[in-house]
């Protein structure tokens, strides 16, 4: 299982926040619910990819875990993607603390009757997970982030129940209420976190088999200054894949306009090498 994946882009923002000293998809959005966070992703990408994402799988078969890595190496964002940004890779960590915190958000989620997890906490059923890395731009106070990440899961079934928990509130409300206990504790060299809300919106993913929006919008106060950061995760799924664009940006938003090419370019992968 995936450990706090999306919750490194504020903790790197909230570093360079600290150190200055002091948007995201166009689309209708829903009520925002609160919350409060912190974040680490998975280690890196397969360094091999022993099979050709263009073998069909068997009929009726889940894929092989071999050809699940080949199709999310073809699908993932590569540094060419995004030129002027940085590539670094993701650290992973753990405490006795954020892994009760997280089996509390998973019998929330149970609790909800929606089957499966939101973004972030996957459930069961996974073949395979692999991000890109973290591909960072820095310029004064104006620090963008943006990294890809592809989970092929047993069946296109398990993927869409996995896309209807991710749009269902009450699973968003259990993933705020995740983030509001791991960000409570925290604190980075002097900038003090404040109120995170997330909300929730359905981006259009022509030809997948439907797409998925969260902004998560954490506030920082330093010196008496208030400092926004944002987090957007846009994903779709595809047969039984599950393809998520993660962005972040300190003071604004990531830019919209590459956000949208980016999250095109994966789905447009993702469509070219189906499983």
């Amino acid at each position: 299982m995936r450990r706090h994946v999306y919750l490194t882009l504020l903790v790197l923002s909230a570093a360079s926040l600290a150190a200055c000293g002091k948007g995201g998809y166009t689309v209708a959005r829903e009520p925002a619910t609160s919350a409060r966070t912190r974040t680490v992703a998975p280690g890196g990408t397969a360094t091999t990819v022993p099979t050709s994402p263009s073998t069909p799988p068997p009929a009726g078969g889940a894929p092989s875990h071999a050809r699940a890595l080949a199709f999310a190496h073809a699908v993932n964002l590569t540094p060419e993607d995004v030129p002027g940004f940085t590539p670094t890779d993701k650290h992973e960590g753990d405490t006795a603390r954020s892994k009760r915190l997280e089996h509390e958000a998973l019998r929330c989620i149970s609790a909800t009757g929606a089957g499966a997890a939101g973004p972030g906490i996957t459930g069961g059923g996974g073949v395979a997970e692999q991000s890109s890395k973290d591909f960072r731009l820095q310029h004064g106070i104006i620090d963008f982030s943006v990294s890809s990440e592809v989970t092929v899961l047993s069946s296109p079934a398990t993927a869409q129940r996995n896309l209807h928990a991710i749009r269902n509130p009450k699973v968003r409300g259990c993933f705020s209420h995740y983030l509001q206990q791991l960000f409570a504790g925290e604190r980075f060299k002097g900038a003090t976190p404040g109120q995170v809300s997330i909300q929730g919106a359905v981006p259009p993913a022509p030809g997948s088999s439907g797409g998925f929006a969260w902004r998560v919008t954490a506030n920082f106060l330093v010196r008496g200054v208030k400092i926004p950061i944002y987090l957007d995760f846009l994903g779709f799924v595809e047969g039984p894949a599950q393809v998520t664009l993660l962005s972040s940006g300190l003071i604004r938003p990531f830019p919209a306009e590459v956000q949208q090419k980016l999250f095109s370019l994966l789905l447009t992968r993702a469509k070219a090498h189906a499983l």
